[in-house]
């Protein structure tokens, strides 16, 4: 019932601003071109892939970040990383993509979806396959009174063996009612495929906001309103499963207990998943292992 409710307001909310299609990213220039790494080295086409996802909002040095994830056994083996904010500066050694993806081994795409400073800030893919048909697409712009930026969706092919794994970093935005979180998913999921897996950055924050200002918190209004539970059963509704539950802590910060980062597989198995308490973010990754061979 409370996915009914929630899917016939959201059919009221205004969406002047549907988002935009899907473009080839190769197409792309000037200022929001997307940045592509090299072919990686070969590597043996595995039956299970592990999948990771980490918003870097904090962690402006890559020497650092690759640190933290080779001392975790769980996120340096992952095979496809999902990151979000992420910068690139021209007064840098190369985009902080690159420098990451170069420390681990692996090859990446970087797409920015805004200007920062002097450079950009965006998302990227990182992955120890080849990737293909990579796509981004303008997620629904929401306006509000302060801090309202566009926001982006990445989707790539990992190409595994004789497979292609649709795959598609997404970071929605904050202070959204939990109507215009499904309007962004829905543009990110809707038609990117049958077999694919999403995630990212959802920003699923634990209470309805006032005109994205004020936050609702600890009211009988708040009851009900949790975004990862109403997300989740968004997802479940279009047979996605998620990596963690919507009480799993993301977010580092002990005085803010929520879940805002998580992972999903459509028609992909999950054997395994977790949540690894690292250093580097105020965010902490989440990660799942698919079964591709199952498939």
């Amino acid at each position: 019932m409370k996915l009914a409710i929630l899917v016939a307001v959201a059919g009221c909310v205004d969406s002047s601003d549907p988002g935009g299609p899907w473009v080839d990213a190769s197409t792309i220039t000037g200022t929001f071109a997307p940045e592509f790494g090299p072919a990686p080295a070969p590597r043996a086409a595995n039956c299970t892939l592990r999948i990771a996802t980490w918003n870097l909002h904090t962690a402006p040095d890559p020497d650092d970040l690759v640190t933290q994830i080779l001392a975790s056994q769980q996120i340096a083996s992952a095979d496809v990383m999902f990151t979000q904010e992420i910068e690139a500066h021209p007064n840098e050694l190369g985009s902080r993509a690159q420098r990451l993806a170069g420390g681990l081994g692996m090859t990446w795409v970087y797409a920015p979806s805004r200007v920062e400073g002097n450079g950009t800030h965006g998302i990227a893919i990182l992955s120890r396959y080849p990737l293909d048909a990579v796509e981004i697409r303008a997620l629904p712009f929401v306006e509000r009174p302060i801090s309202d930026v566009h926001r982006i969706a990445l989707g790539a092919d990992v190409i595994v063996g004789p497979d292609r794994i649709h795959v598609v970093d997404v970071h929605l935005d904050t202070r959204l009612s939990a109507e215009d979180r499904i309007r962004q998913m829905h543009a990110a999921v809707n038609d990117a495929g049958e077999d694919m897996i999403v995630g990212g950055d959802l920003n699923s924050q634990p209470w309805p906001w006032i005109d994205g200002v004020v936050p609702i918190t600890s009211t009988d209004a708040a009851i009900g309103q949790t975004h990862a539970r109403i997300l989740d059963d968004y997802m479940s509704q279009n047979r996605f499963v998620g990596a963690v539950p919507p009480d799993t802590e993301t977010m580092r910060i002990p005085v803010f207990s929520m879940r805002l980062d998580n992972l999903y597989a459509r028609t992909f198995p999950i054997a395994a998943s977790g949540v690894e308490h690292v250093d580097g973010s105020d965010h902490w990754p989440v990660w799942f292992d698919v079964t591709r061979c199952a498939n």
